[in-house]
């Protein structure tokens, strides 16, 4: 049945006509371009304020090739006003590049009320339903690796494009690291942190064996002397270092991941250590692959 309306395939067949259209209401699918998309947003005259972050993640997909079409699209009202959908369009304009969308034309008014006001999926949500990732510490990680790749300390959320590239890159090692702490199954808060799992999946890269014996360590706790570099970052991740200076939010994803990288670097060359400092990468010694993060910055 050649019908738009008429769903069909593998599930009991739905036919919409059979019900009552609201009028004046009509959804078309179109190729938008950037022309387009800014006359558009000379009818964006009553919106929130924008978010910068989120037309930049708009950006990234569309230049990565990540932009797909969605029931998420753009709407107007019945006076012509944009309801929604004001950063998609500037991320169209910005990028400079046609993208397939939804638009909705003939919404009520009051409408614009309801935007955005549910809950939004997220991406562990996205890439769960697609197949990309099973849990969602495997995207947790990914995330903290992105922004170790963009050297962002601020918290900023990286582009999906990017995480997903980063979570394809790293998976096999993610999912060894997070299998090899969970362990006795008892869960520790301190060592689930995605900031110190991330560095330990680089460390992996390295030295699977190494990092197993390390990552022991950090869980049990047994058999270590104070200045063992597992046993420092240990009592860090626990709490059981007083630090009047530990920071915050994103600052403190970075704190954590570069302690981590100098403890685990200490470990890999068979050295005891003072105190933890920061580092920024390891230094894989000779004959050995130096972690894929470096690759995807080239990349990148």
């Amino acid at each position: 049945m050649n019908n738009p309306l008429y769903l069909n395939g593998r599930f009991p067949a739905v036919n919409f006509q059979e019900l009552d259209e609201v009028p004046g209401v009509r959804t078309v699918a179109v190729h938008l371009t950037p022309a387009v998309a800014k006359r558009l947003l000379e009818r964006n005259v009553h919106n929130r304020k924008i978010s910068e972050k989120v037309i930049l993640k708009y950006i990234a997909e569309i230049k990565a090739g990540e932009w797909r079409l969605t029931p998420g699209g753009i709407g107007f009202d019945d006076q012509g006003a944009l309801v929604d959908g004001q950063h998609r369009l500037h991320a169209i304009v910005r990028s400079n590049q046609t993208v397939p969308l939804l638009v909705t034309l003939g919404l009520p008014c009051t409408s614009q009320e309801k935007v955005d006001r549910q809950r939004r999926r997220s991406l562990f949500d996205a890439f769960f339903v697609s197949g990309i990732a099973t849990q969602r510490q495997e995207v947790e990680i990914a995330t903290c690796l992105t922004r170790r790749m963009l050297r962002s300390d601020s918290g900023v959320v990286p582009s999906d494009a990017l995480v997903k590239q980063t979570l394809d890159c790293h998976l096999e090692h993610i999912r060894r690291v997070i299998a090899l702490m969970k362990g006795d199954n008892k869960s520790r808060r301190g060592l689930s942190q995605a900031s110190f799992l991330a560095a330990a999946v680089l460390y992996h890269e390295i030295a699977p064996e190494k990092c197993a014996e390390f990552l022991l360590g950090i869980r049990t706790g047994e058999m270590l002397t104070q200045d063992h570099p597992a046993m420092r970052l240990r009592k860090l991740l626990l709490g059981e270092t007083s630090l009047t200076s530990m920071p915050r939010g994103g600052a403190n994803q970075s704190y954590i991941f570069r302690r981590s990288i100098f403890a685990m670097q200490a470990h890999l060359e068979g050295r005891n250590i003072a105190g933890l400092r920061e580092q920024d990468d390891f230094n894989a010694p000779r004959g050995t692959r130096r972690p894929q993060l470096k690759l995807m910055t080239a990349a990148a």
